[in-house]
């Protein structure tokens, strides 16, 4: 038996809302958590509207937004003519593990920081400790994904 609809759509709008205090747009955090809750972690923009109920403009705009973040992708059917977003597998993994290129953008853009302001200047040595925590955030993130994998595949081994 399936959950309490209520309750589901309760939760999807308090789990939206923590999405929203950690920075995420209200409407797409709204479309995540109602994919998040969904058990295919796929719906269309139709189905999507309904749920929320909202216009398709906002489910495009929140789509779109979650595209480009990594948190969804865009898709359709074999022989289907509509569209549908769905959940990466492994979402937050998924997400964190696509997110070097931008920490390297950060670290790179602090380091001509501090060749433009110079190294013993207040604002270089701020540029310098940017540059210098986001190399240390890649190099953490790239050995917690590992040691993620291995949990992972540990748990498909004994399960």
């Amino acid at each position: 038996m399936g959950a309490d609809e209520g309750a589901v759509a309760a939760f999807r709008e308090r789990f939206a809302q923590i999405m929203v205090e950690s920075g995420m747009p209200r409407m797409a955090a709204r479309v995540y958590a109602a994919l998040m809750v969904a058990d295919s972690g796929k719906l269309s923009a139709a189905e999507l509207a309904e749920q929320l109920s909202v216009g398709a403009s906002a489910i495009s705009g929140a789509v779109k937004y979650l595209v480009q973040v990594r948190l969804v992708k865009r898709g359709r059917d074999p022989g289907s003519r509509h569209d549908f977003c769905r959940i990466h597998e492994h979402t937050w993994s998924h997400y964190i593990s696509q997110s070097d290129p931008v920490l390297v953008r950060v670290q790179a853009g602090a380091d001509e920081g501090v060749a433009i302001l110079g190294p013993d200047s207040p604002a270089g040595r701020r540029m310098d400790e940017t540059s210098r925590f986001f190399a240390f955030l890649r190099e953490e993130i790239t050995h917690s994904m590992a040691k993620w994998r291995r949990l992972q595949a540990a748990e498909r081994e004994a399960g």
